[in-house]
């Protein structure tokens, strides 16, 4: 995909180019050069919305992700997190976010690999786009979710 995009990139540098030497060379009236004022106002704000889709294509670069639970369970269960995620919520888990992810997990679970464990079955299983220290009584009482699935 970013193969793709870089050459639709290159093809909008191409096109710049090809309209620049157009307008310069043509000899274009003043009425002219005002008509052609609208496209260039229109091609300038496609150029500006591709600039901000680049940042979603190609985004910065990952950083390494440090687990803080090498069990091979949980690996697992995190890998199934992520597919979770990308499924049910349409978010993909860039390097930044899985890492503060993981660290809250460790953090709420008290390093507790079967806790973490269990907290994401519970949020995966409840539809949850985020996961939560579940105390026993909070089973049969979840938290309160708006209608886009967000927790308040």
């Amino acid at each position: 995909m970013i193969t793709h995009w870089n050459e639709i990139c290159q093809q909008i540098e191409a096109s710049e180019n090809k309209l620049l030497e157009f307008i310069e060379s043509a000899g274009l009236s003043a009425s002219q050069l005002k008509k052609l004022q609208k496209y260039i106002c229109e091609w300038n704000k496609t150029k500006k919305l591709a600039e901000a889709f680049d940042q979603f294509i190609a985004p910065f670069d990952p950083i390494k992700i440090q687990s803080p639970f090498n069990q091979d369970d949980f690996r697992y269960i995190w890998k199934t997190w992520k597919e979770y995620m990308q499924e049910q919520h349409g978010r993909i888990m860039r390097s930044r976010m899985e890492q503060m992810s993981l660290d809250y997990l460790a953090e709420i679970s008290e390093s507790n690999p079967d806790l973490a464990i269990s907290y994401l079955r519970y949020a995966m299983a409840n539809g949850y786009r985020s996961f939560f220290r579940v105390e026993t009584k909070d089973k049969a009482n979840p938290p309160k979710s708006d209608k886009n699935g967000s927790d308040f």
